[in-house]
């Protein structure tokens, strides 16, 4: 037998009938059987005409940066954008960091600049990995978030610990899907589903797993969707949290849709995914910062204000910038 199942034995399942996550040829799967962006669908894309070519050119949108160093010493909860899918959370007393990319990335342009030094991100409690595409895990980004937060520990998917130590990091938890990670205190954090797949390097693709985490304290209930395609993980996701708050939603990097849709949720898909989740207050983020697709920077705030216009999206859509702290 190719198929097998994993999970981290040491921790909670908080979905009755799962025995972990499937892996065939010991390569991770999404619950739909669908596959990674195959290469020679990525090489027509580079050899394809983008038609907002001349659109994007003269699209001059750029999240405002905006930098607040209160959510290093808030007693209160907050959150803070870094850019991308990189936020500063200030929970029960805790400082997370999700998915930092605080660096430039080989051969991809930055909009905007990170709105903190390296030697300002200290004292951080936890930094959470939903995937290791080089977007959200950057090798130079926690070798230098290391050097102040030696102790950091990160909370990740199955299979990323390697990927870490050699970085430098001392204290890991893994976890698959809908398994809750041991933490003291009133902070609850449960890594989700998402639909998405993972490749740093040309033989690795699906190695480490991929996903979402609910995050929870007494008084807040928070969904962090990571890369996503549009699936029913957001149906199922209200079904075991019920009362979100706050869903922070990817609405970047979604054309072309015949290549992107596989992996990547558009801004209606998101809107959508939101209502399914049944939470309150949109966030979006995975937008405004890197050149990663072909529409135009500006074109996913565009698109989820004509919906907030239209009443599509029921509920607070949060316009935040870059380096801005949120009190919650």
């Amino acid at each position: 037998m190719s198929e097998s199942f994993l999970l981290n034995p040491a921790l909670i399942v908080i979905r009755k009938d799962w025995k972990g996550n499937r892996l065939f040829k010991n390569r991770f799967m999404n619950a739909d059987d669908s596959m990674p962006i195959p290469f020679k669908t990525a090489l027509r894309w580079m050899v394809t005409s983008n038609p907002q070519r001349e659109e994007k050119k003269r699209d001059t949108f750029r999240p405002a940066i905006k930098k607040d160093l209160k959510i290093f010493s808030l007693k209160s909860d907050a959150f803070n954008w870094l850019g991308h899918a990189s936020f500063l959370f200030r929970l029960d007393g805790k400082l997370l960091l999700t998915d930092p990319c605080l660096a430039k990335l080989p051969g991809v342009k930055r909009y905007t600049d990170v709105p903190f030094s390296f030697g300002e991100l200290t004292n951080l409690d936890y930094i959470l990995f939903t995937h290791t595409h080089r977007d959200h895990f950057d090798e130079e980004s926690v070798r230098r978030i290391l050097e102040h937060n030696p102790d950091v520990h990160f909370l990740v998917p199955l299979r990323m610990s390697p990927l870490l130590r050699k970085l430098g990091a001392k204290k890991i938890t893994e976890a698959g899907w809908y398994q809750q990670f041991p933490l003291a205190g009133n902070l609850q954090i449960t890594f989700l589903p998402a639909k998405h797949w993972n490749r740093r390097f040309l033989h690795d693709t699906n190695r480490e797993l991929w996903g979402a985490f609910h995050i929870g304290t007494k008084t807040q209930s928070i969904y962090f969707a990571g890369d996503t395609a549009y699936a029913n993980h957001f149906t199922e996701t209200k079904q075991l949290f019920p009362h979100i708050r706050h869903a922070f939603m990817p609405v970047g990097a979604y054309k072309p849709q015949w290549m992107m849709q596989s992996a990547h949720i558009n801004p209606d898909e998101a809107v959508q995914a939101f209502t399914e989740l049944g939470a309150s207050h949109f966030i979006p983020m995975h937008f405004g910062t890197f050149d990663l697709s072909d529409e135009p920077i500006g074109e996913p705030w565009r698109r989820l204000l004509e919906l907030k216009r239209t009443n599509v999206l029921k509920g607070e859509l949060m316009e935040i910038g870059i380096g801005e702290t949120i009190e919650i």
